[in-house]
């Protein structure tokens, strides 16, 4: 007589930030927290990232991870996380005064997405605009250049580029993910300092996951105030 299988049905319900879409998900089971445990131990952001699009895949309801934004992943993990671990996690936060470090529980069930409408296009001149995009991981790990130790501006460059889903002219709309990586950069190197400030802050106000943490230092006793923002800040 065969075992049961145990723990394989949806038992929650999430709200997908982007797209205010109801799914039903499950906690992750114990072979994908494996898969997940040597993604964080090696230290590969590459394999950590595929690893929560994947742990998604498995446990949420009719998605389709193509669709979904850098936050949504972000929101989606931290709930499926939550529900199989516990809400309760611990992370390590430096005093500004002593620098000691202070081990804060922050719970995940309230850390959320605040997502502020902004302008979707972007007018570089009379001629051009730009189309603009939430970035997804998707783009990422077929552009995984992001993930090596490039510089800053490398870096820049890449994120600029995953938040640009057409250039519009008067004549026609050339969606960058018809041409090629070289191109892309060649463009995006042609702007402005003005036209490029203009893309940032768009970049500037993505949403995120985020948390406000307040603490007082075990060691001087200083009052703290701290930011958490985005997935690598709290596992």
């Amino acid at each position: 007589m065969a075992l049961p299988k145990l723990n394989t049905a949806p038992k929650y319900e999430l709200t997908v930030p982007s797209t205010q879409q109801k799914l039903r998900f499950r906690p992750f089971l114990v072979k994908e927290q494996k898969v997940l445990l040597i993604a964080y131990e090696s230290q590969d952001r590459r394999q950590i990232v595929q690893s929560v699009l994947d742990i998604i895949e498995e446990c949420v309801e009719n998605v389709d991870i193509k669709t979904l934004t850098t936050f949504d992943v972000d929101y989606i993990f931290t709930k499926i996380r939550s529900k199989a671990v516990g809400e309760k996690i611990n992370v390590n936060l430096k005093c500004k005064e002593c620098n000691t470090q202070n081990e804060i529980s922050i719970d995940l069930d309230t850390v959320n997405v605040e997502v502020i409408k902004q302008q979707m296009d972007i007018k570089i001149n009379d001629q051009i605009s730009l189309k603009m995009k939430y970035p997804d991981y998707d783009y990422f790990l077929k552009h995984d250049s992001i993930f090596e130790n490039n510089s800053k501006s490398e870096i820049l460059t890449q994120l600029v580029a995953s938040c640009i889903e057409s250039v519009q002219t008067d004549d026609e709309n050339l969606r960058l993910e018809d041409e090629s990586m070289e191109e892309v950069e060649t463009f995006i190197n042609s702007l402005s300092a003005s036209q490029f400030n203009d893309i940032q802050s768009f970049i500037e106000k993505l949403p995120k996951i985020k948390k406000d943490v307040n603490f007082n230092c075990i060691k001087c006793g200083s009052e703290n105030n701290t930011l958490l923002q985005g997935l690598d800040d709290f596992f």
